[in-house]
């Protein structure tokens, strides 16, 4: 599958600012099954772009800019060709040793949804591919943008998005139509009580819970065309994360579509949690100016 992608940050101050400073990571990179045929990143004022990799081998594009600036408009565009690899993540570079990606970096307000997550899990010891989509089950369930989903996944509806991965026996834990436990009902009633909660924000909760078991973790940034339901995260780039299991190696989970990334998606970057994958990190300098960001990203299929 063929995917075009452009993505327009504008910023408009307030009152112009005196100069600014970015970190972009908005440039995917080449691995088995997705390979990246056209990309550019444009800046509409006239600096200097510099590229390198960053500590993750992501691909990371700075610039600083004078001002006095009013408005700024940062847009990346291009094609990938994809294949469906079920969610499995191989010939990426690897940096940094899988260990890193056990430190457990779970933002405070996320640190008591991970625990009752990992509560709501039956006291087993399943394969680790089993355990993995056993806490994608469970957080998605409890997310509260899908509490209308909650009677069809009991019934064992909405299973298509699962993928299965190469070379495991099973890769999903056969759903049950039982009550959820407390613990996991106690998640959904803290997860709907947020004013705000977004992919970002699950995928790094199911990092942390995969870190908890001794399973390497990271989270993913990039962009996902999955139809109507795109609609909670639009003008967003979706976020999910990745988990290194023996015999498959990095394996990707969505928890927000219960489902692991296919061929409709694009991986961008990789770390340890939100700021290290961001697409934008900005600074502005000057009398303190205000600013308004727009994001606008328009994602679609141009051949099979």
């Amino acid at each position: 599958m063929r995917l075009s992608v452009t993505h327009t940050e504008t910023f408009t101050y307030d009152q112009p600012a005196l100069g600014t400073i970015q970190v972009l990571r908005l440039t995917p990179r080449d691995f088995d099954g997705h390979y990246v045929c056209d990309w550019s990143v444009d800046v509409d004022a006239d600096c200097r772009l510099d590229t390198k990799k960053d500590a993750f081998g992501n691909i990371v594009t700075s610039f600083s800019l004078p001002g006095p600036l009013e408005t700024l408009t940062i847009t990346a565009r291009g094609e990938v060709e994809t294949d469906n690899i079920h969610g499995i993540v191989r010939g990426t570079a690897e940096k940094v040793p899988t260990g890193v990606f056990l430190r457990p970096m779970t933002a405070d307000k996320d640190a008591a949804a991970t625990r009752l997550l990992i509560q709501a899990q039956p006291n087993t010891t399943p394969p680790a591919l089993e355990r993995m989509h056993a806490l994608m089950g469970t957080l998605h369930t409890a997310l509260p943008s899908l509490a209308d989903d909650a009677d069809d996944m009991s019934k064992g509806e909405g299973t298509d998005g699962r993928q299965k991965q190469e070379g495991a026996s099973q890769s999903q834990s056969q759903e049950s139509a039982a009550e959820p436990s407390p613990a996991a009902k106690r998640l959904a009633v803290q997860l709907a009580d947020r004013n705000s909660f977004s992919a970002g924000d699950a995928a790094m909760i199911l990092a942390d819970a995969a870190r908890h078991y001794g399973l390497p973790a990271r989270l993913i940034e990039g962009y996902r065309l999955d139809g109507d339901k795109r609609e909670r995260h639009l003008d967003q780039r979706d976020v999910w994360c990745e988990v290194l299991i023996d015999g498959l190696g990095w394996v990707g989970f969505g928890a927000m579509e219960k489902s692991c990334p296919s061929e409709e998606s694009i991986r961008v970057a990789a770390g340890l949690d939100g700021p290290t994958v961001s697409a934008v990190r900005a600074g502005h300098y000057g009398t303190e100016p205000s600013c308004e960001r727009q994001t606008v990203i328009a994602l679609s299929r141009i051949g099979g």
